[in-house]
């Protein structure tokens, strides 16, 4: 990971599940986990995408990416959304995952709306 240039993620801006019970292969927004009728939410995923390297490069970032997640213990999945590659972790797991990828030189770059509401 030392290797590469200047990584920035963003947070995508909403929550997420696996798609009809698909772990690992397709996602689909979900309700904030607050607002959720669920009192375990084991299956809120929050999804990460990559600001900084063109379409197939992106790609290869995000593999190495995933392989330094996986190395300290947190499962995640690169699936393409909206056309790019994204990565999605379970919701509990951020605060961990994004720590150490700020750890290893990976800017996370806050999601702003165009339209804030103040």
């Amino acid at each position: 990971m030392s290797t590469m240039k200047l990584s920035v993620l963003q947070r995508l801006p909403q929550f997420y599940h696996w798609y009809a019970g698909e772990i690992g292969s397709r996602v689909e927004p979900a309700l904030l986990p607050e607002l959720s009728d669920k009192t375990d939410n084991d299956d809120s995923l929050i999804g990460l995408k990559l600001l900084s390297y063109p379409d197939r490069q992106a790609w290869e970032v995000m593999h190495k990416i995933s392989q330094y997640l996986n190395g300290i213990g947190i499962e995640n999945s690169i699936i393409e959304n909206e056309g790019e590659p994204c990565l999605f972790i379970n919701s509990q797991d951020e605060p961990i995952a994004l720590c150490r990828l700020k750890n290893i030189g990976i800017a996370i770059a806050d999601f702003i709306p165009v339209n804030p509401s103040f």
